[in-house]
């Protein structure tokens, strides 16, 4: 029989201050960064969307190994990717707060993006772990070299990364599109409504990431469309059309129908765009 048990080590306190997130504080908890070449602080917290569990995450930048504290609320554990970009990650407490560090090569992000800065690259084919990473390089707060950050978002600017991403959230929604008509056909209307969402969904990051913000999470849409109004779709808008689902008295297949043809407008719009910028 399955029997699981746990052992708490360090338990979480209900009511947290959000920790020090200065330079010269964290030094005091990881004194080996000052031997970075450049630090940022990045996720949520730093955008202002984090809350009472979220963690914090730091990005530091060095070829060389640093010294990282051990106790018993720490743990390391190194990551790869097939571009051949290696890092190392660190989780632990900090102020009681618990803080992701990630160790990237001075270079990661150069690696990166170069498919995307020696050609027009129509669509993404960088994996989930290097997207999540040149978004949080994009809205990293720099804590050291903050020289060092300006020449990667100079980077992100000139490079195609943005475009090919747009172009491949567009076809994603095209495709969840294509199967809302079949899955309408069908009679399938429950599974249609949920094509439709995808689509919908699908668009929004299109149309976000047209104007810069390459977030890969779903859940913050709603925090996302707030700070981009230039990206064309109101907040009130995505409500009404997406979030809420069927309006009283109207079926599944209808909503899904309203709800294709509103993300069906967006993409038209967005390739009316991207022949502007291509």
């Amino acid at each position: 029989m399955f029997n699981p048990s746990f052992e708490v080590i360090v338990a979480q306190s209900k009511f947290r201050q959000p920790p020090d997130m200065t330079f010269e504080a964290l030094l005091k908890r990881f004194p080996g960064l000052a031997e970075a070449d450049a630090v940022c602080w990045t996720g949520s917290t730093a955008v202002g969307w984090g809350n009472v569990f979220s963690d914090f995450d730091l990005y530091a930048f060095s070829d060389r190994k640093l010294d990282l504290p051990m106790d018993e609320t720490a743990e390391c554990w190194p990551g790869s990717d097939k571009s051949g970009i290696s890092w190392d990650n660190w989780m632990g407490e900090y102020q009681k707060a618990r803080v992701d560090l990630t160790i990237w090569p001075t270079g990661a992000f150069a690696t990166a993006l170069k498919p995307y800065l020696e050609n027009e690259v129509e669509f993404l084919s960088s994996g989930y772990t290097l997207e999540d990473f040149v978004y949080r390089v994009s809205i990293g707060i720099p804590l050291k070299n903050e020289a060092y950050f300006q020449e990667q978002w100079d980077l992100l600017e000139k490079s195609s990364f943005g475009r090919a991403r747009v172009r491949w959230l567009k076809v994603g929604a095209e495709n969840a599109l294509t199967d809302v008509v079949g899955q309408l056909d069908a009679g399938d209307q429950d599974s249609a409504l949920i094509s439709a969402r995808m689509a919908a969904f699908r668009v929004v990051d299109a149309c976000l990431a047209m104007h810069g913000d390459y977030c890969l999470n779903e859940k913050w849409a709603m925090r996302r469309l707030r700070g981009k109004p230039e990206c064309g779709i109101k907040v009130e808008e995505f409500q009404q059309m997406v979030l809420d689902g069927p309006r009283p008295g109207e079926a599944n297949g209808d909503c899904a129908l309203r709800m294709a043809r509103w993300a069906q407008e967006h993409i038209v719009r967005l390739d009316g765009e991207l022949m502007a910028r291509s």
